[in-house]
């Protein structure tokens, strides 16, 4: 295609944000007290919901393992009220699963307000449990199968196969083999012992995932969704035109690292940004490419990594902040190099991009425009501040920002009022219906996810117990012959195939257990090590054969599989790259005076490997140069020696240098030949 662009329309910046905002504004026409009455139960369950646990966020008044069988019942009550809402009850079908909906709802309250209410009774047995407690163990976990069965076949297919190798191990093979578990045994290990069902991801759910949860729903129903992508677009904006695949992964990687999926991320953002892109002359494969990869890239972006940090800070000994702390840098190279493989990729083969008028303002206007959101701002300023200011517990960071973010928005409402932009009486009901809208938001975000993590414990235990996870970790060991480039690999190829068609909070999980300790056997230091298995169970999205997001935004973007597929591994290489190159540049991970070297150096490799994939460096460069360019970047990024790093480094830019700017380069050595 020629390098020559054809802007086939002009569009204005103006007109762009009309677009986000028709895309993101929500309409409140209706009043709430004359909507379907199961929707008003919803509203006043979500308010419910959502002052428990700023309570308990507040207070932690009583213990962790207790509140998470109280977040539970919330959560599976609230989950049978959703599915009565989507019921078609225009059929009888529709009715039937009203009423049975409804029961569920009720029923699931039930036995773990038993549970929690004779928990001192439970912990006290310590393992001689009477029969009423492994009863309505039983029921419980039927109820959460119900719910994931409509939520995920995959997990609910895993969760199973978790239930019957802990009965069934006797007759396994190999690693496979153990003791195997009684009936009894199996119940009262996932529910009675505060463990399995009830054990470290229901609690992570219920304290941290939650609070953050809440906090997205309020920003998203407030309009920082639509204000964030605004002021990126803004910032975006050059004199001529909008590279809207970046404004698409601004997006992407902001919604990615609050809802802890790549496949829902896909869905949410994809729906917009992908259409988007195409009308702007985007290839449907590349801009179903850039919206999964941008996905992925979300779930690694501090200071929530789509829950990720959390887990992970619960597994190991680095506190949350020094997670956080660490993820900074190769989270930074992921997206910078993400968006310079889109500049190099769409500049010659868009055929249209959004051709705006001269923007007068000044760089520092623009950042004014962007700093009037202070409640945005002001939210984040705390968050920040709590989690790594004062390394205080994230859900308690969480609660502050909440009550900031809610604080702020009422000052923006009255300062409205009385600058007469707004009458008060129609600005209070806004906001007040804007913060019941993003509570429940929050509220039903959190279903899902509770009832994967919670059902992911199940298998976790099975695996724990049982010794598998023991097991394979040795064997993995044994495989590698205690070469760690080998054992890298392997997990490398562990991770991928165990986070397959999952979440980015289940496939971590899964990991973490299984394949983490087998690098820590070998001596890799355990920070890097659940790193580098988060890194590739997040790739496995947008690895085929599978690749969930792939699917997804390909879907939207109507292209084909294996084209987007081989796309979206194209442009997200560097998520295949990271994980080895902080295992060979520590510095990445721990940051000191020399992670901006090591950034630096490493940085300088991925985009020569980007111009190396792409064939363009401010031109087409010649097929035979390609490879030298990857050559010098894989370089870059692993040789042992920051001289040598440094020295091909130079080169890279040397090499950069020449093709982008070649009529120059040639008058030099003319001049001065």
């Amino acid at each position: 295609m020629s390098d020559e662009r054809s802007y086939e329309e002009t569009r204005t910046l103006e007109n762009l944000e009309r677009t986000i905002d028709e895309k993101f504004r929500d309409s409140y026409d209706e009043p709430i007290w004359e909507s379907n009455p199961i929707n008003i139960l919803i509203y006043g369950f979500a308010i419910v919901f959502a002052a428990y646990h700023l309570w308990y966020s507040l207070t932690f008044a009583i213990p962790r393992s207790r509140h998470g069988i109280i977040h539970l019942g919330l959560v599976l009550s609230m989950w049978g009220l959703v599915q009565m809402l989507g019921a078609d009850r225009s059929t009888l079908r529709g009715r039937i699963a009203t009423v049975g909906y409804g029961l569920y709802s009720v029923i699931s309250v039930i036995p773990l307000y038993v549970i929690q209410s004779n928990y001192d009774t439970i912990v006290v047995a310590a393992g001689v449990y009477d029969d009423i407690y492994v009863y309505l163990g039983i029921v419980v976990i039927a109820l959460v199968f119900i719910a994931l069965l409509h939520i995920s076949r995959l997990i609910t297919g895993i969760a199973l196969l978790g239930l019957i190798y802990s009965y069934y191990g006797p007759m396994m093979p190999g690693i496979l083999s153990h003791r195997g578990l009684t009936p009894r045994r199996i119940i009262t290990m996932n529910t009675v012992e505060m463990q399995g069902l009830f054990g470290t991801l229901l609690q992570i759910s219920a304290t941290w995932v939650v609070i953050f949860l809440l906090l997205a729903g309020l920003m998203e129903k407030y309009g920082g969704m639509a204000t964030f992508i605004k002021g990126m677009t803004r910032l975006a904006a050059r004199r001529k035109y909008i590279e809207i695949g970046q404004v698409a992964v601004a997006a992407s990687m902001f919604m990615g690292s609050i809802n802890g999926s790549t496949a829902a991320n896909t869905a949410t953002t994809g729906a917009f940004t992908i259409p988007l892109m195409k009308e702007n002359g985007y290839r449907a494969k590349v801009a179903a490419a850039i919206e999964a990869v941008a996905s992925c890239g979300g779930q690694i972006l501090p200071p929530i990594m789509g829950a990720g940090a959390f887990l992970m800070a619960e597994l190991i000994e680095p506190n949350y902040s020094e997670i956080v702390l660490g993820a900074v840098a190769p989270a930074l190279l992921f997206f910078l190099t993400v968006a310079v493989s889109i500049s190099l990729t769409t500049r010659h083969n868009v055929s249209r991009n959004i051709e705006t008028t001269a923007d007068s303002r000044g760089f520092a206007q623009r950042i004014f425009d962007i700093v009037r959101h202070y409640e945005y701002l002001g939210m984040f300023a705390v968050l920040l501040w709590w989690l790594i200011g004062i390394g205080a517990d994230p859900m308690v960071a969480g609660f502050y920002s909440i009550v900031v973010l809610m604080a702020l928005r009422f000052v923006r409402l009255v300062a409205d009022v009385v600058r007469g932009n707004r009458d008060t009486k129609p600005a209070m009901k806004l906001y007040l219906r804007t913060t019941l809208e993003g509570l429940r938001r929050g509220a039903e975000a959190t279903l899902n996810i509770t009832i994967l993590l919670a059902s992911l414990g199940i298998v976790i235990r099975a695996l724990i117990v049982t010794g598998f996870a023991q097991q394979l970790s040795s064997y993995l060991v044994l495989l590698s012959g205690g070469e760690v480039i080998i054992m890298l690999f392997l997990a490398m190829l562990a991770a991928i195939a165990f986070g397959m068609g999952m979440s980015t909070t289940a496939a971590y999980m899964i990991v973490a257990v299984l394949v983490a300790p087998s690098l820590v056997d070998i001596g890799v230091n355990e920070f890097a090590a659940h790193m580098f298995v988060f890194y590739f169970a997040i790739v496995s999205n947008i690895t085929p054969p599978i690749a969930l997001s792939v699917i997804i935004g390909q879907g939207i973007a109507d292209s084909d599989f294996w084209e987007t597929a081989v796309e979206a591994l194209r442009l997200g290489f560097p998520m295949f790259l990271i994980p080895f190159a902080f295992f060979y540049n520590n510095a990445l991970l721990h940051p000191s005076m020399m992670t901006v070297v090591a950034f630096l150096l490493v940085f300088g490799g991925f985009v020569a490997i980007s111009i190396g994939l792409t064939g363009r460096a401010g031109g087409k460069i010649p097929m035979l140069v390609r490879p030298v360019f990857v050559t010098l970047g894989l370089g870059a990024i692993f040789v042992p020696s920051i001289i040598g790093q440094s020295l091909i480094t130079a080169i890279i830019l040397i090499s950069l240098v020449y093709y982008i700017r070649p009529n120059k380069i040639s008058r030099f050595w003319a001049t001065t030949g």
